[in-house]
Formats: structure tokens, C-alpha cells, sequence
């Protein structure tokens, strides 16, 4: 009899320790986001953006940073085709900052204090001719923010992180789209 309560006991306690929601991690796969055929020689990436590592930026803290994700979003999404001229990504901000707030709208068992997450990318498309005179040039930008509680488990963390990250990097492959084909239409395959 003992035994049988034991047991009973022992997998109440397990089946109220399984999480309660499980988060699908999210996959980045760059296929899924707009593709550049250029007409240019080589595609150039130039990093101005610089990390910062202090208090709100917490960039530094993820295993692959925004900086690195649009990195790989131009090095698979845009392909050079041609004998002349040259494109330039210039990836002038990637930021992503962590701030606490005050949930004012919090009821009784709601947590006080929330945290706020921000990414913002600003990114340059330059069209350069042989002969380093600029034909045309597009400044893309895009802001995304999400919200969390404060006490939350390190990988559902990552897994917010990681749908912003993913929601701006969409964000920016649209809007990349939307004013390279408005603005350098004849430079486009």
C-alpha cells in the first residue's frame, strides 16, 4: 500500500512539473525571405555598425547575433549578376535592447514588471558604376518591439528573441523589396 501511494505521489509531482506551454523554437531560413538577382560585378557587405555592450544593449549575450542574421540574409538573398558595376549593403545599425517596465495594466497575479525587447535595422543599398560613381542608393529601416514577463524560463527568453529577430528580418527583406524594385528597377533581375 505504501508503495502505491508513493508511486501515485511521485507522478503527481512529475506531471505537475511538465511545462505548461511549449514555444517552437523558430528555424531562420533565409529561402523564405525575398531574393536580389543584381546586375553587378560583386556584392560587398560593409559592417559601420558598432556593438555596443553596455546596459540596455543585449546583443552581445545571444549565441547569433541580429548583426550576424542580416549578414547571412544578404550573403544567400542577393546574388550578383553581371560583368560591370558594383553593389554595396552597407549595415549601418542591428540593435537590440532590453528594457524593463512597469506593467500598469497588471491584475492580481500578473507580474509588475515586464521586460520590453527592441531591434532596429538600418541598412544602405548602393549601386556603384566601374568607375565608383553612385547610380543609386536605398536606405531600408525597420523597428520591431515585443514584450515578456520578467521571471521566465533562459530558453523561452531565446525563443522571444528569436521570433523578433525573425519578425525584422522579414520586415526588412519586404521593405528591401519594396524600394530596391522602386528605385533601382532597372538594375534588377
Amino acid at each position: 500500500m505504501k508503495k502505491i501511494i508513493v508511486i501515485l505521489f511521485l507522478s503527481l509531482v512529475i506531471y505537475s512539473c511538465q511545462p505548461i506551454e511549449k514555444n517552437n523554437q523558430v528555424v531562420f531560413d533565409n529561402n523564405q525571405f525575398s531574393k536580389f538577382n543584381i546586375l553587378s560585378n560583386s556584392i560587398e557587405i560593409i559592417e559601420i555598425f558598432e556593438k555596443k555592450i553596455s546596459s540596455p544593449y543585449i546583443s552581445h549575450t545571444l549565441q547569433i547575433t541580429p548583426l550576424q542574421r542580416i549578414t547571412n540574409w544578404v550573403k544567400e538573398n542577393f546574388k550578383a549578376i553581371g560583368n560591370e558595376n558594383k553593389f554595396n549593403v552597407t549595415i549601418l545599425d542591428a540593435s537590440l535592447t532590453q528594457n524593463q517596465f512597469k506593467n500598469k495594466d497588471a491584475k492580481n497575479f500578473d507580474e509588475k514588471n515586464n521586460f520590453k525587447y527592441n531591434l532596429f535595422y538600418l541598412v544602405e543599398f548602393n549601386l556603384y558604376d566601374d568607375s565608383n560613381n553612385l547610380i543609386s542608393s536605398v536606405l531600408v529601416e525597420t523597428s520591431r518591439s515585443t514584450t515578456s514577463g520578467l521571471y521566465i524560463s533562459i530558453q523561452e527568453k531565446e525563443n522571444i528573441i528569436n521570433d523578433l529577430i525573425y519578425q525584422s528580418l522579414d520586415d526588412i527583406s519586404n521593405k528591401s523589396k519594396d524600394l530596391i524594385i522602386r528605385y533601382m528597377a532597372d538594375f534588377i533581375i
